[in-house]
């Protein structure tokens, strides 16, 4: 399925966003990495080393020695047993570090692990501290401390802004849909547009609205539906003075076919007469298109299917009626009735018969006039609608009409928003199927 506009735009600004998070990313573990990761407890032989220096110096002296040991990644300092914020911990973590025990010889160490537990939200000062410690008694009984340094403290800040700078992209990504979404809108609305005007000429104008290149796209659009509207309504005007013209000449040549002698040349000009006539009035159906506004009620489709049908055999033609369900269908019945009975003068003039069903299926009501002659060839099914395209090309009226009967059964089909469609009969033939356009 092919995304829209908006979809598409989105995706790619979400996707930008997501690279340059990715980038972060990894040069934030980088810096991770190159700082040391993870905060470990010194080896023991330098906890033993502080302790036995700090047993030596005096306690006047202590604090200097403490700020040369001190860096970025530990801390040291003395406290008289366990320092606020910290507790003994038990469990495995202890007895992870049960090695300290002979490097230190017997000062105790103990391993502190925060009062409250670690957060996402970093503690920079208080008593919440940022990771576990370590402890080990000295001579006069205070104990050595060993924590995390401020570097640490500075990683678990920068943690806390990529997780916020990630907040951030998601809510710059939701903004830039609603606006990307707002912009195409318009692109939207001007494609109903063009669908509604393209089933139906009378609809009304497409509303102006949004921002100001929405508006100015509404106006063209607007602008072009009128023009289309004032072609259409100079074709209609040229058409209906010429079939007026036209039957004029037909009424004066019909008078003068009547003064000939020969029956024969006189019923054989008739003819040709009524032909005419009809042609004239095809072509008006087809150039009046959407300009007629049909008249729509409920119609008993099965009962005008067997009066059609009865009509049909009447006239010694093959024509007979299959499956047929009862119910209404809102429709113009005088444009039904002319479609039925073009799709069967063409079934019969083709293949010979023809066969009518009308059913209600899950997706709606279908109306088909089912044939079993040569079909249609796949190179002129595509253009089977179009005004004078006929499967026969020489164009005789003994071989066919004038190639307007499946024009005008859109045509009316679509005044009434209704779908035409052709389909291959399955033992062969062609199956022309009427449908309401909400079930197709």
């Amino acid at each position: 399925m092919r995304l829209g506009l908006s979809t598409r735009l989105t995706l790619a600004m979400v996707l930008l966003l997501l690279v340059a998070q990715v980038v972060m990313l990894v040069a934030f573990a980088r810096a991770q990495q190159s700082a040391g990761g993870a905060w470990r407890a010194p080896v023991p032989t330098r906890i033993a080393a502080a302790a036995e220096a700090l047993d030596r110096t005096p306690s006047g002296e202590r604090d200097a020695l403490l700020v040369a040991m001190n860096g970025d990644s530990t801390r040291f300092f003395i406290a008289d047993g366990i320092p606020a914020g910290y507790r003994e911990g038990r469990g495995l973590l202890p007895d992870l570090y049960e090695g300290y025990a002979g490097p230190l010889r017997g000062r105790d160490p103990k391993v502190l692990v925060p009062e409250v537990r670690r957060q996402y939200r970093p503690a920079l000062s208080g008593r919440r501290t940022a990771a576990y410690a370590f402890s080990v008694a000295l001579a006069d009984g205070q104990r050595l401390v060993v924590a995390p340094g401020v570097g640490q403290r500075r990683r678990s800040i920068a943690t806390a802004i990529l997780l916020l700078n990630l907040l951030v992209c998601f809510a710059a990504a939701f903004l830039a849909w609603r606006t990307i979404r707002g912009a195409t809108r318009g692109l939207e609305a001007i494609a109903l547009a063009s669908d509604r005007f393209a089933q139906d000429l009378s609809a009304p104008p497409m509303v102006a609205g949004g921002s100001a290149e929405a508006r100015q796209m509404a106006a063209a659009f607007n602008r072009m539906r009128g023009e289309i509207r004032r072609l259409m309504r100079d074709r209609m005007t040229m058409l209906a003075a010429a079939a007026h013209d036209l039957k004029t000449l037909l009424t004066r040549l019909r008078l003068r076919v009547g003064l000939i002698d020969d029956p024969d040349q006189r019923a054989a000009g008739d003819r040709d007469i009524a032909l005419m006539t009809a042609l004239i009035e095809d072509v008006l159906i087809v150039a009046r298109g959407e300009e007629r506004p049909p008249a729509l009620g409920p119609v008993d489709v099965a009962a005008l299917l067997r009066e059609i049908v009865a009509d049909r055999q009447a006239q010694g033609q093959a024509v007979t009626a299959g499956r047929m369900d009862d119910g209404p269908v809102t429709a113009d019945i005088a444009a039904l009735r002319r479609i039925v009975e073009n799709l069967i003068e063409n079934a019969v003039t083709y293949a010979g018969s023809a066969e009518v069903e009308f059913t209600h299926e899950a997706t709606g009501w279908r109306l088909r006039v089912i044939d079993h002659g040569p079909g249609l060839s796949p190179d002129f099914a595509p253009r089977a609608f179009e005004p004078f395209a006929r499967g026969e090309e020489s164009r005789s009226r003994a071989t066919g009409g004038a190639g307007l009967g499946l024009s005008i059964c859109r045509s009316l089909a679509a005044q009434m928003k209704m779908t035409l469609t052709l389909e291959r009969t399955p033992s062969g033939g062609l199956t022309v199927c009427l449908s309401d356009s909400q079930g197709s």
